[in-house]
């Protein structure tokens, strides 16, 4: 049985710039994606990475319970595009970034943009989804 989250990271680990944000009290671990990043579910953990490779991730998918589309403004005016995974007390577990979001003008990728708001419509435009009950 197939769930939002597990068709959200399927998706994203299919597109180009990306990284993932970890953080726990006192560290944040970043890790670029390269696109079609294995990936698997063996409940109640899901695995980003190859567990024999450089770095893998694991994430409960049973405590994480909503995703939220996040656009944010930056003191340099460029927007910053994620999406973030929360637990059932509104505890960040993961965050999805969108990088080479702007070339060397400061102009937005059209191309790139038109990546995250493709995965916003496809997830219904919504801000936040609920993964769990």
């Amino acid at each position: 049985m197939s769930t939002i989250f597990e068709e959200l990271v399927k998706d994203v680990i299919l597109l180009d710039d990306i990284m993932l944000s970890i953080r726990s009290d006192g560290a944040i671990a970043e890790v670029r994606l390269e696109k079609n990043t294995p990936f698997r579910i063996k409940e109640p953990w899901a695995t980003i990475g190859d567990e024999k490779g450089a770095w893998h991730v694991h994430v409960n998918i049973q405590e994480t319970k909503e995703a939220k589309f996040i656009i944010e403004s930056s003191e340099d005016g460029r927007k910053r595009y994620s999406i973030r995974f929360f637990n059932s007390e509104n505890r960040l577990v993961m965050r999805v970034n969108f990088t080479k979001m702007y070339n060397a003008e400061n102009e937005v990728i059209k191309e790139s943009l038109t990546r995250y708001e493709n995965l916003f419509a496809k997830y219904g435009k919504k801000e936040t989804i609920v993964l769990q009950p």
